[in-house]
């Protein structure tokens, strides 16, 4: 476990520019956003979905590489805040599925 003093995280979060693909747990409807940033309990992503706190998500994150796995994960809405350009930042506490 890497432990960072800078702001009480347990994990170091890694900036991260790609896309995101989610579904709400009980639907087929895939939604899109951009992954922002990741750490090993949690991601944010920018999204038009206005997503309610404690909305449980299953999340994937595809790397552009062909050697690495995509990111499976359920995740939890922690917080949802407008941003200025009418996108919303989701925070979500996640585990990884595979």
């Amino acid at each position: 476990m890497i432990i960072n003093n800078d702001n009480n995280r347990s994990f170091t979060r890694m900036d991260v520019n790609c896309r995101v693909r989610f579904k709400l747990n009980g639907s087929n409807d895939l939604k899109y956003g951009t992954l922002h940033n990741l750490s090993a309990q949690g991601l944010s992503f920018h999204t038009s979905e206005d997503l309610p706190q404690n909305t449980e998500l299953f999340i994937e994150v595809n790397s552009s590489g062909l050697d690495v796995p995509p990111l499976l994960a359920n995740a939890r809405v922690l917080r949802c805040d407008k941003g200025i350009n009418g996108e919303f930042e989701i925070a979500c506490s996640m585990q990884i599925s595979a």
